[in-house]
């Protein structure tokens, strides 16, 4: 072989060699997308600190629109994502790969009244009570209510908004009543004085099942394909998860801060909105029991609000 080649071989293998090094040690980066959730904080804590390391970068998108988010996860453009619990169990069954790495949020909703106070559903027979969806969450736990106290939803008229237009209805003095989560409870009570919290939807969940309150609304899932490709970093992701449930529990006022950062909302408002939310993990087996004990509800007035059936054990990680 010529000194030449000889050389330009030696060049590319070089170059090569140098490529692979680079590539090698470039940053890996985890796409999440969340809605405006507290649950959504440990991860913009994870991403701020930077607790997986240098080389690992968490890419957090806040949106709420929770379709994209399937479709993305489904065609693994993103690789985690916080959607309704109920959501992920829908989208599994429909045979997206997908699977439940914790449930969060365990307390956020709340009945706000206009003009009167209602400490029971009987109180509300004859008003207009605001709802975000028809057939979602919301929509299965009043009507669950309701049939336990005996009560047929007709007696109650139901109405179906979006959750800000619902909120602005009810602040110009067009609803009796509405149902939201934290922090629109919290900033609609700092903004009109005729507005009441009357019914707290986890007490009410608490009374038909031993003095247990917990309902899994929120949960943080990852994509099948990520986690074969990366068990120890989606491990890593979700101990560091639960390490940050922590922080935000345990320093309010930077969590408020960060959420402020991130989702334009006030930081004393989100503040205040903390004392009405329950943000939590809790062991595996408690945790799957509380999931199942739900799905198990949901499935006695909307099925489909899970796809149809109860996922398997494969759903959960």
């Amino acid at each position: 072989m010529g000194r030449k080649k000889l050389f330009l071989v030696l060049s590319l293998l070089i170059v090569f060699v140098m490529t692979t090094a680079v590539n090698a040690e470039g940053i890996k980066k985890i796409k999440v997308q969340t809605p405006t959730t507290v649950g959504a904080l440990p991860v913009l804590w994870m991403a701020e600190e930077g607790v997986l390391g240098e080389d690992i970068e968490i890419d957090v998108k806040i949106s709420a629109d929770h379709n994209r988010a399937i479709s993305l996860i489904a065609k693994n453009e993103i690789d985690m994502m916080l959607t309704g619990v109920n959501v992920g169990a829908k989208v599994f069954n429909k045979g997206i790969n997908i699977k439940l790495l914790n449930a969060n949020i365990w307390a956020i909703d709340y009945v706000l009244t206009n003009g009167f106070e209602a400490d029971t559903w009987e109180d509300l027979q004859g008003k207009t009570l605001s709802l975000p969806l028809l057939g979602g969450p919301l929509d299965f736990l009043v009507r669950y209510f309701l049939d336990k106290e005996g009560i047929a939803s007709e007696e109650i008229n139901l109405v179906y908004k979006p959750l800000q237009n619902g909120a602005r209805t009810f602040m110009m003095g067009k609803l009796d009543a509405i149902l939201l989560p934290e922090p629109l409870v919290t900033k609609i009570l700092s903004n009109n004085d005729k507005a009441s919290l009357s019914i707290n939807i986890q007490d009410e969940w608490a009374k038909h099942h031993n003095g247990d309150g917990r309902i899994p609304f929120v949960g943080l899932f990852v994509s099948n394909n990520f986690l074969e490709e990366n068990q120890q970093l989606t491990d890593s992701f979700n101990d560091y998860y639960k390490i940050g449930v922590n922080w935000v529990n345990n320093n309010p006022e930077e969590a408020a801060e960060l959420a402020a950062k991130y989702y334009g909302m006030p930081a004393q408002l989100i503040l205040k909105s903390f004392n009405r939310v329950k943000l939590d993990c809790y062991p595996v087996l408690e945790e799957n029991k509380l999931i199942e004990r739900y799905f198990r509800d949901i499935m006695t007035l909307y099925p489909e609000m899970i796809g149809g059936k109860l996922p398997d054990e494969s759903f959960y990680f």
